[in-house]
Parts: C-alpha cells; structure tokens; sequence
C-alpha cells in the first residue's frame, strides 16, 4: 500500500509467502496427488508477489480494479467467436476514438453511452448544497423537543446568536429530519444512512460510519489566547441529517429570507493511539463513543468501513486515504465546528 518499498520489505514478503505455502501445502496438500486440486494457481502466485514488487513498484499500481474494470469494458465488445481478438482490437480503438471526440470538442454527455441517473422520487435537492441530495425516508414529524435543542445549539455556535435568539427564530423555521443523503459531486458519490431513521437488512452493509472535517481553536483550552483555527479530521457514526429553513429574515444569525441549513448530528469515535505499524496505512482505532457533533452536511466527506480486532477495539478502514484529504485555505465560512 505504500509508495515506497525497501529492499528489506520485499524480502520479508517474499520469505514470508514461501513459509506460508509450505505450511500450506504441508496442512492441506499432505504430498498426496489426490489432493493435487487443493493447490489452485493462486496459491502458487502468491511466491510472485515478492518479484513483482522488485520490478513493478508496489501491487496497488498494477493490481485488481483497474485491471478487472477494462477488462470487463471490453468484453462486450466480442462479436464473434470465430475473431474475438479482432473483435476487441475494433472495440479499443473505436471507444479511443470516440474518448477524443469527446474532448476535443467537449461533447462528453452528448455522446455518453451510459443510461442518465434517474431522479429518485422524494429526493430532495437545494441550491445551497449542490454536492448533496437528501433521500428517503423523511420523518413525518419534526424532530423531538431534545433533537432540537441540539440543532440550536449547533447555530448559535455558527452564527454567533444567543440561544433565545435561535430558539426564537426555529420556532417558525420548517425542520425535517431525512434517513440518507448522497454526495453528487463526483461520480463515485456515497449514498450515507443515519442511523435513527429508517431500517436496514441484517446482511446489509452499514452506512452510518463516515468521515468529516472540523475546523478546531487550537488553543481552546485558553480563553483568553486568540483564536486559531486547524482542520482536524474525525471518524463518527451518522446518526440524525436534518433540514432547516428559515422563511423569514434573521438579523442576529446573519441570515436572509428563505435560507436552508443542512446540518449532520455524528456520534464521534475517541481515536486510540495510533499502531506504529499501520501509520503509513491510515488505520485508526476506537474503543468507545464520544460526544454529539451537529455540522454543516459540506463536512461530511465520505463513508468509512469498520472491522473489529481480537480486542474487541474496531479499526477504521478509510478507503480515500491521507491523499484525499481537504484542505481548508484558511476561509472559517468553508468548514464550521
């Protein structure tokens, strides 16, 4: 996983794989030709991992998905059994040509080959937030007295008002409270559930876990330092997406007539410290819950896996990686605590 790799790292791979296909062969194969198809050819592929990394770099240049997704492009463009390669060497070079007339004259949508997204009936959508989509389900009812006590909370801190002020301006303010919401500013946009609305499967995957950003004082232990703020990022689970729109003109939070708020309530994980040995992979550890944090949905930047450790701690697997990470170009408005 790393982008670089030292002499020493491979060796050990490569020592290590060897051991383990002869514990293999030793447990399973037993030296018996009956038991020959209990060594498929990916058994013998793992003593080639340790070379390939000599040669090739680390495998995540050269392995899996990129791999496998052309693959499965091209396959539909075999037409006949009798000249499949001619059929596929046709494929590549007509899809190549068509990729440059997409870009050369900036027609990529009139001429995509793929079905548009279909509008999901309840979605809901606001000009405020463009990388974002609220779906169903939507509670029918507004949040409870406690819900929104925290939401108020949330804009005092954001806006500077007092909480009679923000208590006074939501009580004409519309507030819904939706199970999912999607980010759709990029392709590959996370489809995010909050936990205490809706129901899932059993055997589903869980989409409550995410990651978000926070701008943080670093010196908010002393109130009499001035303010400076650092981007922090924090792992939580996704417990409540809430909508809030103000129809009328609220001077003391500085907001005008019709303005939406979308605003994400997560239950923060205490991060332990971090395993020396899994830094370089961006793995984090918990072992509890922390405190409520109610923040702007723009924050929210994408879901997280989770995988408990003979510890019973959980590891947090975040695919993105440090490489993804936002930046905050030193605007407070970009990311609210």
């Amino acid at each position: 996983m790393n982008f670089e790799i030292t002499d020493a790292e491979i060796e050990e791979v490569r020592t290590g794989f060897i051991d383990w296909v002869h514990q293999y062969e030793e447990i399973y194969f037993q030296y018996d030709v009956n038991r020959l198809p209990i060594c498929p050819l990916t058994i013998h592929a793992l003593l080639h991992i340790a070379p390939g990394i000599k040669f090739m770099g680390p495998v995540w240049c050269y392995w899996a998905f990129p791999t496998e997704r052309f693959c499965g492009s091209i396959g539909p463009g075999i037409r006949s059994r009798r000249f499949p390669w001619a059929s596929l060497d046709r494929h590549v070079f007509e899809n190549a040509q068509l990729t440059q007339i997409k870009v050369v004259y900036n027609v990529a949508d009139e001429l995509s080959l793929t079905d548009p997204p279909e509008d999901i009936k309840g979605a809901y959508s606001d000009p405020s937030y463009p990388s974002c989509v609220l779906l169903p389900p939507k509670s029918p009812s507004r949040p409870a007295p406690n819900q929104i006590t925290t939401i108020a909370a949330a804009l005092s801190t954001r806006s500077g008002a007092t909480m009679t002020q923000v208590n006074a301006a939501l009580k004409t303010a519309t507030i819904e409270e939706w199970g999912k919401v999607k980010r759709v500013d990029f392709d590959e946009g996370d489809t995010m559930r909050a936990s205490a609305l809706g129901t899932t499967a059993e055997d589903s995957r869980d989409a409550t876990h995410v990651r978000y950003e926070m701008l943080e004082d670093k010196h908010m232990r002393k109130r009499k330092r001035q303010p400076e703020f650092e981007l922090k990022t924090h792992y939580g689970q996704l417990t409540h997406i809430y909508r809030v729109h103000f129809p009328q003109k609220c001077k003391a939070m500085r907001i005008e007539d019709g303005t939406t708020y979308i605003l994400a309530a997560i239950r923060n994980y205490v991060l332990s410290e971090d395993d020396p040995q899994l830094r370089g992979l961006d793995i984090h550890f918990y072992s509890r819950r922390g405190g409520l944090d109610v923040i702007d949905m723009t924050s929210v930047q994408c879901l997280v896996g989770r995988v408990q450790d003979l510890s019973d701690d959980w590891a947090i697997i975040d695919r993105s990686g440090g490489l993804a990470r936002a930046e905050w170009d030193g605007d407070n408005d970009a990311v609210e605590d």
